[in-house]
């Protein structure tokens, strides 16, 4: 029996609660630390924070506004205090608290009131859920449309540009959306069946998921206006690597979702419970992130060696910054689209899935439907590649972003904030986040 969301869920525990205080604590001796670094190989570009610690750092912008708002404290609590709002803002209102333990002063126990009151002002969410989803943006519009290579068309129908994408996160934390880890929406009773787990945000918050398809970064895409690949800087930040026209590499922070998101959370951390970013999810059959580790059989054993270890290394840090990362299936192939998989080719693209990618991307309960095609619950290929894969949640795509619980599984629909849907189908988007028409960017050519 399917049961549909319509009741409050628990609050969730820490990710890393330990991890950032040390890291908040530490983060001026840090940074006195990374100007020793040696240079990076790859120049850069974007604006990159001046810290190394994931999810909740200080981003030193003169704008950096604490919890109520006043001026920044002065005092021997300051850098306490300025701590404790950065905490606070992310919703880490306990970790707050902790790191005001054994202070003393007016200005200490006034804060002190503040997140007590913040923390008691929480309510059970009783809402809808949302999921939005994106694929890899369109960083250079004049490559992608201009019809040389793949076909603009699909670029102009099934993509989102990075201007788009930049002008999207305003309007979302405006109209008091915060992203939220899909893993804490969903928990298993005593019988295995899936259930809602409580959310307890702040009156008028709702709960947003986004997911990234295909963050595998194509050979198709390559000449085309997007990212070449996925890296890691030396305060372990994701970040995109982009060529220009010549072959020069630049590390950058704009690039994809996931690096645009990190710099906008770094800025407004009430954006995000907790640290949640949204899921990256990978097919396998051309490799992952943009290392082809699926054809080890192209490269020397040390290339090899270095491709592994790099996904492995770009899994750890998105995961350490907030993100989860899912399957998307292992071949993307048309026989998802048209629901004629076989058992065969169902046992064969999950068993490539777990054995040739999740041992580097590490293991993930979230599949990411290609195609966004849903499965009768009871049919026999859909349970093969729910018992198999080990997913207990699953997301098709769906323009009312319905979400439900049936037996073992959470199913949440997604909708896509791309061409089509912006231009085709405004009022999917207007109806629960924004006016398309604020963020459509003037490059895309007309849509039939």
């Amino acid at each position: 029996m399917a049961l549909k969301h319509d009741a409050g869920r628990g609050n969730p525990m820490p990710r890393w609660p330990l991890y950032i205080l040390a890291a908040l604590a530490l983060a001026m001796a840090v940074f006195a630390l990374i100007r020793f670094l040696p240079d990076r190989d790859l120049p850069v570009k974007g604006d990159a924070p001046d810290t190394d610690a994931p999810g909740l750092e200080q981003n030193n912008t003169p704008d950096q506004e604490n919890v109520s708002g006043d001026e920044p404290q002065a005092g021997p609590n300051a850098d306490v205090l300025a701590e404790a709002d950065l905490l606070a803002r992310g919703y880490y209102y306990d970790e707050a608290l902790a790191l005001l333990e054994g202070k003393e002063g007016d200005d200490i126990a006034a804060k002190r009131t503040e997140f007590e009151g913040l923390k008691a002002a929480l309510v059970p969410y009783t809402g809808r859920y949302y999921h939005i989803f994106f694929h890899s943006l369109i960083i250079d519009t004049d490559l992608a449309f201009d019809n040389i290579g793949h076909s603009a068309k699909g670029y102009n129908e099934w993509m989102t540009t990075v201007s788009e994408f930049q002008k999207m996160l305003p309007l979302l934390l405006e109209n008091d959306f915060v992203l939220y880890d899909i893993t804490e929406l969903v928990e298993l009773d005593a019988n295995g069946k899936a259930q809602p787990k409580q959310i307890l945000l702040p009156e008028g918050k709702k709960p947003l998921v986004i997911s990234i398809d295909d963050v595998n970064y194509y050979d198709y895409m390559k000449t085309d206006g997007f990212a070449d690949r996925l890296d890691v800087d030396e305060n372990g930040r994701v970040v995109t690597i982009v060529k220009d026209a010549d072959g020069t590499e630049h590390a950058t922070y704009d690039g994809d979702v996931m690096p645009i998101l990190d710099s906008f959370v770094l800025e407004h951390p009430e954006f995000s419970f907790r640290g949640a970013k949204g899921i990256v999810a990978e097919t396998g059959y051309a490799g992952a992130f943009g290392y082809r580790i699926t054809d080890l059989d192209w490269f020397t054993p040390d290339e090899q060696k270095a491709m592994l270890a790099k996904v492995e290394e770009i899994a750890q840090a998105l995961r350490n910054w907030g993100w989860q990362i899912s399957s998307h299936s292992y071949t993307h192939n048309q026989y998802w689209n048209k629901l004629t998989i076989t058992m065969d080719e169902m046992a064969y693209d999950t068993g490539r899935w777990k054995n040739e990618i999740e041992p580097y991307v590490g293991e993930t309960n979230i599949f990411i439907s290609p195609f966004g095609v849903h499965f009768g619950a009871d049919e026999e290929r859909f349970r093969y590649l729910i018992e198999e894969g080990g997913f207990n949640i699953y997301c098709p795509v769906g323009s009312n972003m319905n979400a439900w619980f049936e037996d073992d599984v959470f199913y949440m629909e997604r909708l896509n904030l791309d061409g089509y849907t912006m231009i085709k189908h405004p009022e999917r988007v207007s109806n629960h986040f924004f006016d398309p028409a604020l963020v459509l960017d003037p490059a895309r050519p007309p849509m039939d």
